[in-house]
Order: C-alpha cells, then structure tokens, then sequence
C-alpha cells in the first residue's frame, strides 16, 4: 500500500499555523491539495487523492486493498469542470460500502482530520495541532441524499483531549445546487484549544471516537456531498459562553418574559458587545453597547430561554437570561 496508515493526518501545515493568531483553514478552495495516485493492486484504478502532507485526508486508500484483505471503492474525489463553485477543483464526497473479512461495511464519503494507525494495534485518531479560536467555519456546498439519508459538516476543538467548543450542521434533504453553510462555533470555556477536528461526511451517521465505532458508521450508498471555498471565521469578540450567578455588574432585563423587545440595563458606563446565546449555546444575536441602555428587537427569536453575555475589553462583565413568549 502506498503509505502505513489511512487518512494520514501530517502536522507541517497545522505546526506552521501555530505562528498565526489566526490561522486560515489550508487550501481551503481545493486547488492544490491534490496528487495523482498509481494504484499497485492488479484491476484497481488509479486516482486522485490529497497529498499525503494535506490537512484533511479522505478513506481512499482502501481502495488499494485487495482479496482477503478487502475490498473498498473510492470515496473521495476530485471534481472539476463546469460543476466546480469556484476555481479549478471542488471536492465530492461520495458513500458507499466495502466488503472486510467476508462482511459488508459502510463507509461514509469523508474527509477528515482523521487517521488509522495499524501499528501496534489498529486505532482511530482524530484532530491537528490548533491554537486558535475561530467564531465560525463557513464556506459553499451541494447535496445530493440517497432515501432519505443526512450529510454533515462539523468542527471540535480541544484542549488536553477535553472539547472546549465546536459547532456542526446536519445537512437533511438535497442542495441541488451550490449554497452557502455557515457552522458556528460555541466554547463552554475561555481557553485556547491545543488541536482541531474538522468533518465533511456525505453520510451523517458516524462516530469516528475509535476504530469499532468507526466500522459501525451507516448511511446510504450513492449519497454525495460536495465542498468548496472552506475558511474559518474569526470575530472581533469571542471570549465564550458564560454565566454569572452573582455578577459584580448588575443587568436587568424588561419586560422579562417578552414578545417582542427587551431593554437591558447596565449598572455601569459601557462600550462593548451584548452577545445573545440560545439554549444550546449558540449565538443567535451580537449587538454593540455604548452607554447603559439598549434596546434589542427579539421578534424573530424563536419561543425559549435565552442568555445575554455583555464583554467589555475582551472580558463578560455581566450576565443575564430572558424568555421569549
């Protein structure tokens, strides 16, 4: 087999951005991040498949496999021609099964900060040095699902194995033609992450946690997800969700539940941002403050509990919560 492991994760890129405070996701319109393949298996076609120093990499090497050790079709590819968004290449995302060991297993079309290790003992390992925080990953796609089956594109970042943030969004029906999607990104704490995981699978029914779980992902075969123009978003503010339960920093929230608006009221002089996060803590609003008052039309929010981060000079100063009728 051309290389030891699967989905072969390298660090020159990651290690590189370590320099940066904010970090561009690489080759993130698929230009050039791809290398032509000869396939050393007798009747396995050759093709193409990111180099091997790419940040992501794709299941397509098991296409190499053959007789008793299995047998696996390509999942990863690249597009080009007048079905591309942007430039030259896109990358398409295909799923399928592959036959192990007499037994059929699924394998979601993927591209991933993933990869297996055989030696010494067959593993999965997710994720690539990272020391930034982007607020968002967001870049272009087209879907196209098979009975009903769900694509997804997610985002983790941790800090000493643990997550400390992360966003992912279930694409469900077909996006026949190219739209945008845009992930938020939420963080429960206020650190810097040490790696990333990033996630583009046609097939949304995955956990890659380890290798058993990784032979136990479903889908539907033929289900393909296309990706294009890939950039992470870093906003001015984003210092993570928190709540004070006895701020030094008073805020009041009327009318409490509310219809349509709620005016907060700061205890102090304030020039900064009021971020407002739903239930799940994903930001639904961000809104500048300068003054003690301000007044923010919530109409559009869906009915629930909602909680209001007010940051001055990169710091929450105060928190509170609110519930729309």
């Amino acid at each position: 087999m051309r290389r030891s492991i699967v989905l072969v994760v390298f660090f020159v890129v990651a290690m590189a951005a370590k320099s940066q405070d904010k970090p561009p996701f690489p080759d993130g319109k698929f230009e050039n991040c791809w290398e032509w393949f000869v396939n050393v298996t007798p009747g396995k076609s050759d093709y193409w498949d990111f180099k091997e120093n790419y940040f992501l990499s794709t299941l397509n090497q098991l296409h190499e496999l053959t007789g008793d050790e299995g047998d696996a079709p390509l999942t990863a590819f690249r597009l080009d021609g007048a079905d591309v968004y942007d430039g030259n290449y896109s990358l398409k995302l295909v799923s399928n099964p592959m036959v192990l060991g007499g037994d059929q297993l699924f394998l979601p079309g993927v591209a991933a900060t993933l990869y297996i290790v055989f030696f010494p003992e067959i593993n999965c390992i997710l994720g690539e040095p990272f020391t930034a925080r982007p607020s968002n990953i967001k870049g272009y796609h087209k879907y196209t699902p098979v009975n009903g089956d769900s694509a997804a594109i997610e985002v983790i970042l941790k800090r000493g194995g643990n997550r400390i943030g992360g966003g992912k969004q279930v694409i469900k029906g077909s996006v026949p033609n190219w739209a945008a999607f845009d992930v938020p990104i939420t963080y429960s704490i206020d650190q810097i992450p040490d790696s990333i995981v990033v996630i583009f699978a046609a097939s949304a029914n995955y956990d890659f946690t380890d290798i058993n779980t990784l032979m136990k992902c479903k889908g539907q075969a033929g289900s393909t997800l296309c990706i294009d123009n890939v950039e992470y978003v870093y906003d001015s503010i984003n210092v993570g969700v928190k709540e004070m339960f006895d701020p030094a920093i008073k805020m009041s929230v009327y009318p409490n539940p509310s219809k349509e608006s709620v005016s907060l009221t700061i205890a102090k002089e304030t020039n900064g941002t009021v971020i407002i996060y739903d239930y799940l803590t994903r930001k639904i609003g961000e809104y500048s403050i300068n003054g003690t008052q301000i007044d923010i039309d919530i109409q559009d929010y869906a009915a629930g509990s909602y909680l209001i981060n007010v940051i001055e000079n990169g710091k929450v100063i105060t928190t509170n919560r609110f519930a729309k009728e």
